[in-house]
């Protein structure tokens, strides 16, 4: 199901009947395939957006409307926790919208908490997300050292008229007496994903693991896609929703998501599981423009992932693959560097997603993220949830 469409750039707050429709394709607890993280109590209830309302879930696509002009992706793709208050409730919401969001959090699509602060932290510092909050995050900038004075990972809301305007944020730098105060405060949590010298537990994100509990909609059994983030608590690697120790199922190796970019603008995503090599040709571009779509073989390329090595083919294409100007000799895979965009024509481009790599347990330092300017943006296939 192709994703609802907007002819203005100028976006208005969507009506429930329509934005229910389209707004499940941006929604996702896989952190390979994440770009924003936010605390969706937070933004729903974000006075000011779109409505007087106290809680108005209408804020919801209209700050992805916002994210995608700011970011120029189309097919952006949010990490939401809520705080389970939002559902529980029932002064906050219309019946028809906390019927929505119990269906999102029982079918894995948002994570519900009891406090979404430190998870919504943790999942950004994880993956390299941006954040979308208007909260500073006092109390947690010792134990996360980046978040004082970045000015590249958070991102804040402002009114739009009826919509949303997305805009950057630099988080100060406060003075110790603030943050003591701030850590008094908010009692700050363990993370679970990090040992007492904040150094990440890699060895729980590279394994498969299993909630005791058979319906659990992100570490359950019926869950197909990518696996979430689990939690680390006193020795245990558990489920973040239910609490409980999990079955460790094995290694895990993750997809590699591509991105794919008209004019430099993000139009679509696919990912690449490992062993399973993807064809790139004219059915699996179909957001790219028909005008486009000509230049673009049935089988124009091959791509392979292995868990390490990336590789790009050109299957005898009519008008070829190209890295760095250079046309791929047909039929012969070559070692496709993270940092290289490869093109398909000269306004449709393949970059690899920079996601900060840190699920392989490995000594090897992270794969750098791509230096290509465009790979700020993306779309994502319905079913890579």
């Amino acid at each position: 199901m192709a994703p609802h469409r907007f002819g203005s750039r100028k976006r208005r707050c969507v009506p429930r009947t329509v934005w229910t429709v389209w707004i499940e394709e941006h929604l996702t607890t896989v952190p390979d395939v994440t770009d924003v993280v936010l605390d969706l109590s937070n933004v729903v209830r974000e006075r000011g957006l779109c409505s007087a309302r106290e809680a108005d879930m209408r804020r919801l696509p209209a700050l992805i409307n916002g994210l995608k002009s700011y970011l120029q992706d189309e097919t952006v793709r949010v990490y939401a926790v809520t705080d389970w208050s939002l559902w529980r409730r029932t002064d906050l919401l219309p019946p028809t919208d906390r019927r929505n969001l119990k269906r999102w959090i029982d079918l894995g699509w948002v994570e519900a908490r009891e406090g979404a602060d430190d998870r919504v932290v943790e999942i950004a510092d994880v993956t390299g997300a941006r954040i979308v909050s208007h909260d500073t995050y006092k109390g947690r900038h010792r134990a996360f050292p980046w978040i004082p004075g970045s000015s590249d990972r958070f991102l804040g809301m402002e009114p739009d008229g009826d919509g949303v305007r997305v805009v950057a944020r630099t988080i100060p730098i406060y003075p110790e007496r603030v943050l003591s105060s701030a850590e008094e405060q908010d009692l700050l949590r363990e993370a679970g994903l990090y040992d007492r010298e904040r150094q990440l537990r890699r060895a729980p994100l590279s394994r498969a693991w299993l909630c005791p509990e058979p319906e659990c909609p992100l570490f359950g059994a019926g869950r197909a896609d990518g696996q979430p983030l689990p939690v680390y608590r006193n020795g245990r690697v558990c489920c973040p929703t239910h609490r409980q120790a999990m079955a460790d199922l094995g290694p895990l190796v993750r997809p590699l998501q591509i991105k794919v970019s008209v004019d430099r603008k993000v139009v679509d995503r696919f990912q690449v599981p490992p062993g399973e090599p993807v064809v790139v040709g004219r059915e699996l571009l179909q957001r790219v423009p028909a005008a486009l779509l000509e230049w673009i073989s049935r089988r124009h390329a091959e791509i392979r992932w292995d868990g390490q090595a990336l590789t790009v083919a050109d299957l005898r294409s009519s008008h070829g693959v190209r890295v760095k100007g250079r046309r791929l000799p047909p039929g012969r895979p070559e070692r496709w560097d993270f940092r290289d965009a490869v093109a398909l024509h000269d306004r449709v481009k393949l970059v690899v997603s920079g996601r900060h790599y840190v699920f392989d347990v490995g000594p090897s330092s992270p794969v750098e993220p791509p230096a290509v300017a465009f790979d700020a943006q993306t779309r994502q296939h319905r079913d890579h949830r």
